[in-house]
């Protein structure tokens, strides 16, 4: 106990910063799959015997953007191709009906629209979406809580009329990448067709289009940014008041543009631990509560109910080129992690034939689902319900860090077994979150980024041959 509670006030003490936990296994840990080894209709049969109450989150992945931004690692490519467009909505409507069966086995709680951004495409897409949404689960606006879309500022400035379109439609919360007030900040993250002065109308026509939900994030650590830089975009943000705001610590991966510039490293300094400071002092100030590490909200307005829902353990079904499905029993997706113009086509091919089954993941075993719960889950979890999958198999692993966690003041003890995080736990999170990752796994995710990493050579010669904390918290190239 006490060397882990040794470690962990060290990774406090030295401002450790991994990448923000949103799954596990994270995408670095996806594989080749056995051809024809997995189907996926018996990945969700044995999926639904796990729960006693079905539910399922519903992802769809838009890929295209007019620019990539130097942070981005996601599977995105730049297209402005109407016929694409044409062509992947209607690949990805045969992959909705060809899922019918496994949608309608289950309560559909969410919708997500990702990319990408989704707000590229025009109206008629989005109703094409929308009613093969319906006619695969007819009474969905009635029992879904949350139909969101990613968009840019600029996508809608550039169309206010279509953005209204998709409230008709369905849509509750739209989420506005905008990253910084700052015009250099903003340059820096390469958008610059959006700037803060496009930023500040695309969320007064939000706001004033009567949209539920407008969700809006920050980034710290971009290059050139200052404390004051900072509290600067922090400020006007509270002040613009949408109804869910995020904050990001900036993750430098090898595949991002960021890592071949000479401004960045993978590991960042940390002061910036203050900037999370002075943010969660101003946004709580103006009446937000914290959601999780990264967010806050409007109580009773604003949140992320399809990441929340996620954590808590329902599963989500993805489908598009480049989505990731969480089952109780395989992550996978239907394509690779290297995103490419031509895989886009050969998705869509494959949706048309109706032959597209899982070639990437990870296959879960009853350990790996416990962890994912605990590195995802601890913002307030009930220990008793992962007895099911085998909670007592690594029992005595995870009370040493609960242990360690509640000795360094990041955890509650709530009743006999439930665990909440403190404000303290909120800010630490992610060090946390490590600390339940199994070896198997932190073995996959250092063996693709360092493959990444050995693989660029302006990061390299930028970098290094071993560069500090290229992923999780441990440091240059260790055995795990």
């Amino acid at each position: 106990m006490n060397h882990l509670h040794n470690e962990l006030a060290a990774s406090i003490e030295q401002g450790v910063i991994p990448p923000y936990q949103y799954s596990y296994p994270p995408r670095s840990t996806y594989r080749p799959l056995e051809e024809g080894a997995w189907d996926v209709r018996e990945v969700w049969d044995k999926d639904l015997a796990a729960y006693q109450v079905p539910e399922l989150n519903l992802y769809l992945h838009v890929p295209f953007c007019r620019y990539k931004c130097g942070f981005c690692n996601l599977y995105t490519v730049i297209s402005t191709d109407e016929d694409l467009y044409d062509a992947y909505t209607e690949a990805l409507c045969t992959q909705i009906r060809d899922h019918a069966e496994i949608i309608q086995a289950r309560r559909l709680r969410t919708v997500y629209i990702g990319g990408g951004t989704p707000a590229l495409l025009s109206t008629r897409h989005f109703e094409q979406i929308f009613r093969t949404i319906g006619e695969v689960y007819p009474n969905w606006r009635s029992t879904v809580e949350e139909v969101a879309v990613e968009a840019t500022p600029d996508s809608i400035v550039a169309d206010p009329e279509g953005f209204g379109r998709l409230l008709e439609l369905g849509l509750t919360r739209a989420n506005i990448g905008i990253q910084s007030l700052v015009p250099q900040e903003i340059r820096e993250a390469g958008r610059g067709q959006a700037g803060e002065d496009v930023i500040r109308r695309a969320i007064a026509i939000a706001q004033e289009s009567g949209l539920p939900d407008l969700s809006t994030d920050l980034i710290m650590g971009f290059a050139g940014q200052t404390p004051e830089s900072w509290r600067r975009s922090v400020d006007e943000l509270a002040r613009l008041s949408p109804t869910t705001i995020s904050t990001y610590f900036l993750t430098v991966r090898p595949d991002a543009w960021f890592s071949r510039t000479g401004a960045y490293q993978y590991m960042w300094k940390p002061e910036l631990y203050e900037r999370y400071d002075y943010a969660r002092q101003v946004f709580t100030d103006h009446g937000y509560v914290q959601e999780g590490s990264v967010r806050y909200k409007k109580p009773g307005r604003g949140g992320y109910v399809q990441k929340v829902l996620t954590f808590h353990g329902v599963p989500l079904l993805g489908l598009g080129v480049g989505a990731r499905s969480y089952t109780s029993v395989l992550d996978y997706m239907t394509g690779s992690v290297k995103p490419s113009l031509t895989e886009v086509g050969e998705y869509i091919k494959a949706a048309r034939e109706h032959r597209l089954q899982p070639t990437t993941g990870f296959a879960l075993t009853p350990e790996e689902i416990v962890r994912k719960r605990l590195v995802l889950d601890s913002f307030d979890l009930d220990l008793s319900e992962l007895d099911r999958f085998g909670f007592d198999g690594i029992a005595d692993e995870v009370h040493a860090v609960l242990d360690a966690a509640e000795s360094n003041g990041l955890v509650h003890r709530v009743g006999a077994r439930r665990i909440q995080l403190t404000p303290k736990g909120f800010k630490y999170r992610d060090i946390l979150s490590w600390m339940f990752y199994s070896d198997h796994v932190k073995g996959l995710d250092r063996e693709y980024y360092e493959g990444l990493h050995d693989t660029n050579a302006r990061a390299r010669k930028n970098m290094g041959a071993t560069p500090v904390r290229i992923t999780g918290v441990t440091t240059a190239r260790e055995s795990v």
